[in-house]
């Protein structure tokens, strides 16, 4: 049997255990599990992980930190790479620092490092921010992924500076000595990271409030389960010089890793921002499978074999259109169910505007890979332009949806100067594909002038360079405000979510006499942080205390807080229904414990049919109605705020 099918074989196999541990767990030993992989975690390697924040979010927050200054330099690098097609001798002058851009390899080869570990960093952590908020708000250990991050960064920075220090140093075998180090640093030291990883979030996911699997969750540890088979694949393929080997390996590394983790962000900021559920579950099932057992049509390399690997190969490539097209459909349509939230978050605008591309990069990708893929190589540079387009556009804009949407989420801030995230949007957007056509109009004129046949045929192809250079500059100004928005999102000073959803601009209220109720207060204005003054209290023969209420309070300038969308459905469908509160309490107090949960009120929205968000979105509801803080709602909260909706919005809308 060859040895691609082995390894291909033993991957899948893997990757259906995991699924079916994920699905039905391991039994009594998942406890005894749980607590070795948290002992691994918090205390290996002993020391270094003490110097890591443990607070919730601090993990996530990391890896999209770290995630934005890669990006900006992958947006550097691919500028300047773009901008020495144009001008070969542009970079000449770096020689005097001992490095040597004589055809622009280098700097390709860097500039891809730069775009997957950005691509790697911040979609994983903005996979980390939907799983934390599923599981308890936090992960297993946030000091762990801290630490996987800071520690993947090193193993990085230092294969990107080995040639730099085998400059100056003389060993025998050098070439093989710097690749031995390379291959150590780059595929075994970032399997165990990512192993680390995996744990964290196979602990975290056991830690999860609900027994539904977001496919989120899925494509994330599919991903990472993958991407540590790969890496060891490759490490040993590389050791018994397994061609086969290696080249499985590169597929599953360039493209089911970062398209699973374009599909999990996507699967999360879509829904998250639309306030539907996906558009199709069995949709979604289906584009994971078929991802997970086909050849992506990016970033694909001569196979090397014989005919019927080759034709093996070829059909797959074929197939692994289905689930981007299906996954794509299914992500822009859940878009649609509600566009103008869609438009209104540069998030959620950013993540629908890469589903819509991705089908586009993934058909240009097939038609220019299959030629690289039989041998034949004649298309090699348009290849090589459409898979860079796919990393900086459609990967570039999942980015800063991530950025957009993430990174407020884990900070619990409100996202900071949102018209300029707006902006890098549509500069990615048009930058990016702007780039991507005039270099690909340059690849096709270079290629029909070396095959017309003609003597001395002259066709300059320098100028599409030029302006898909210029083009580009535009991705890379995106970046700059991407980082700018994410830094000043992340300022003390910048409003949190709490702030935004159930703060007033009152801050106090005086009780004077007379008899009052907390949904006249709300009415008025009152938010549950302001402060009360009570006046004097006096006893009526024995009675009971009387307080004094005051109604003088004028708020014709107060801005109120904003209700839910979902808040607002929830009370026109209960008057179109001619349902009491009471009864519809009732029905949903599934425990009857005299409260509900965020489970029941999820459960009673989708029987509603007024939405089918994630659990790690109700939070975001209970909170608007839990007045107590308690994490649950009681009947009177959820009639304050029902009938605050019915006297502020409903009846003003009828007016």
């Amino acid at each position: 049997m060859e040895t691609v099918f082995i390894s291909a074989i033993l991957l899948i196999a893997t990757l259906a255990l995991v699924s079916n541990y994920m699905v039905r767990g391991i039994g009594g030993m998942t406890t005894s599990l749980r607590q070795v992989g948290m002992f691994l975690l918090n205390k290996a390697p002993a020391g270094l992980i003490d110097l890591f924040s443990d607070k919730p979010g601090s993990g996530s927050k990391t890896w999209l930190r770290f995630g934005m200054a890669w990006f900006f330099m992958a947006c550097l690098g691919m500028f300047l790479g773009i901008w020495h097609r144009y001008d070969p001798t542009a970079l000449n002058s770096l020689s005097s620092i001992g490095w040597s851009y004589d055809d622009g390899s280098m700097l390709t080869d860097y500039t891809g490092v730069f775009f997957s570990t950005a691509l790697n960093y911040i979609l994983v952590g903005a996979a980390l921010v939907a799983i934390s908020r599923a599981s308890k708000g936090r992960l297993a250990s946030e000091a762990s992924a801290s630490m996987v991050a800071v520690l993947l960064t090193a193993s990085t920075v230092a294969v990107l500076l080995l040639p730099a220090v085998f400059s100056f140093i003389t060993i025998a075998n050098e070439a093989s000595v710097l690749e031995a180090i390379q291959n150590i640093s780059t595929l075994v030291v970032g399997s165990m990271l990512h192993l680390a990883l995996l744990i964290n979030v196979f602990i975290t996911i056991g830690d999860r409030e609900h027994e539904d699997i977001s496919p989120t969750t899925w494509f994330l540890v599919l991903a990472l389960v993958a991407k540590v088979m790969a890496m060891l694949f490759a490490f040993f393929g590389e050791l018994v010089d397994s061609t086969q080997t290696v080249w499985m390996a590169e597929r599953v590394l360039t493209g089911w890793v970062p398209l699973a983790l374009i599909f999990a962000v996507a699967y999360h900021i879509i829904p998250f921002t639309a306030g539907k559920p996906v558009w199709s579950e069995s949709m979604q099932k289906t584009s994971m499978f078929f991802l997970f057992i086909t050849v992506p049509p990016f970033f694909l390399s001569s196979a090397d074999a014989g005919e019927f690997l080759q034709n093996i190969g070829a059909l797959l490539m074929t197939l692994g259109l289905l689930p981007l097209l299906a996954g794509s459909f299914n992500m822009v349509a859940t878009a649609a169910s509600n566009p103008e939230r869609i438009v209104k978050s540069p998030g959620a605008f950013a993540a629908t505007a890469a589903m819509m591309l991705l089908p586009i990069y993934a058909i240009g990708g097939f038609f220019t890979g299959m030629d690289t893929f039989v041998g034949m190589d004649k298309l090699g540079s348009m290849a090589h332009t459409v898979d860079t387009g796919f990393i900086s556009t459609v990967g570039g804009l999942m980015m800063l949806a991530a950025l957009f949407t993430s990174y407020p989420l884990i900070a619990g801030k409100k996202l900071a100067k949102a018209n300029n995230a707006q902006l890098a949007v549509w500069f990615t957007l048009v930058g990016g594909v702007a780039s991507t056509i005039a270099a690909l109009m340059g690849d096709f004129t270079a290629y029909a002038v070396s095959n017309s046949g003609v003597e001395d045929a002259v066709a300059s192809s320098e100028g599409f360079f030029l302006v898909s250079a210029a083009m580009f500059y535009l991705v890379t100004l995106a970046s700059i405000l991407a980082a700018l928005s994410m830094i000043h999102t992340g300022r003390p000073n910048n409003p949190s979510y709490s702030d935004i959803s159930v703060s007033s601009d009152i801050a106090s209220y005086t009780l004077v006499e007379g008899s009052t109720s907390i949904r006249t207060l709300l009415g008025r204005g009152v938010g549950v942080d302001t402060t009360l003054h009570i006046g004097e209290i006096e006893e009526d023969d024995g009675g009971p205390s009387i307080i004094r209420v005051s109604a003088q309070l004028h708020n014709d300038e107060i801005t109120e807080f904003p209700v839910p969308e979902e808040l607002v459905m929830l009370a026109q469908f209960l008057k179109q229904s001619k349902q009491s509160i009471f009864e519809f309490f009732n029905a949903i107090d599934l425990d009857d414990s005299g409260q509900i949960d965020a489970y029941e009120f999820q459960q009673a929205l989708m029987k509603s049919d007024i939405a089918n968000l994630p659990p790690w979105e109700m939070n975001r509801l209970v909170s608007a109605v839990d007045l107590d803080g308690d994490g649950r709602i009681n009947l009177p909260e959820l009639d304050i705020m029902l009938a605050k909706i019915r006297n502020d919005i409903l009846e003003s809308e009828e007016e």
